[in-house]
């Protein structure tokens, strides 16, 4: 396969260290590949090129609105995850195939579709965040914050265990029905007012301390005028869950027998992380 100062370097020199670096992660996108095929020939359903360059689209999309910053993305992320010709190609037909197989399930009901524009233009709060490891550690620099007159943000910077920290514990604008943040947080920033400091709040990993800033108007957009785009943005996120899904059964139905042991226990590990739902 290749000579190093006149040295031959066999595919056998390769193939152990290739398998180490990307085994598993090879051997789950072939075995997707196989299953996938048999589940659009049992549907009848044969890809077409457009289905490709759609999928292509889509990706360039998600990355960026500027379509050079968006080509820009997509080199660099084929450059960082190993998608070469053949693997970016493989994933564009895993993803044209598993669409094709979910598309007929997706329902985009009214209700989703506000509540996208609630938290695309609605309402929002500036908040800094502090976490502590314990409820005593909690109290304890709230107090430094709301009777020692310490600054917030400096506190935060100091003491916090979230990654906020480096900006001070300050947050991106956080919307009621942002439900990547816990609820218990979002209920107590409605209930904070400007330059409050809330009560301790347990969350996931300790217990939380905010301070609002800000309270941030609705963007004036008329529903009627974004609802065609967010109704693709919502079709578009629910087709994504459930090719996912989808992709999880054919993976868990799949027979395979591993005769190489490095191989296979590369495949079991990347078997039950891909199994796992994230």
């Amino acid at each position: 396969m290749a000579y190093v100062g006149g040295e031959p370097l066999r595919s056998g020199d390769l193939l152990p260290p290739m398998l180490e670096a990307t085994g598993g992660e090879i051997l789950s996108e072939l075995v997707l590949d196989e299953m996938l095929q048999r589940r659009l020939d049992t549907a009848g359903i044969t890809l077409t090129e457009a289905d490709l360059d759609t999928e292509r689209q889509v990706l360039l999309q998600t990355l960026s609105d500027d379509e050079d910053q968006s080509v820009r993305l997509l080199t660099e992320m084929r450059q960082r995850r190993g998608w070469g010709e053949v693997r970016f190609a493989g994933l564009l037909r895993r993803n044209a195939g598993l669409r094709a197989l979910v598309k007929d399930q997706v329902t985009v009901p009214d209700a989703a579709v506000e509540q996208a524009y609630r938290l695309r233009y609605g309402p929002s709060s500036r908040v800094r965040l502090i976490v502590a490891g314990s409820l005593k550690d909690a109290r304890d620099l709230r107090d430094r914050i709301t009777t020692g007159g310490e600054p917030f943000g400096e506190v935060a910077a100091l003491e916090s265990t979230d990654v906020s920290k480096a900006q001070g514990g300050l947050l991106s604008p956080i919307r009621p029905e942002d439900t990547s943040y816990p609820a218990a947080m979002r209920q107590a920033i409605e209930r904070l007012e400007v330059g409050q400091v809330s009560q301790p709040i347990a969350i996931d990993g300790g217990f939380a301390l905010l301070k609002l800033e800000e309270k941030i108007a609705p963007a004036e957009v008329e529903f009627d005028d974004v609802r065609e785009s967010l109704e693709q943005a919502v079709r578009g996120r629910t087709e994504r869950v459930l090719m996912q899904q989808l992709a999880r059964e054919l993976l868990s139905g799949a027979e395979l027998v591993v005769l190489d042991p490095t191989l296979k226990a590369l495949w079991q590990a990347q078997r039950e992380s891909l199994l796992t739902p994230q």
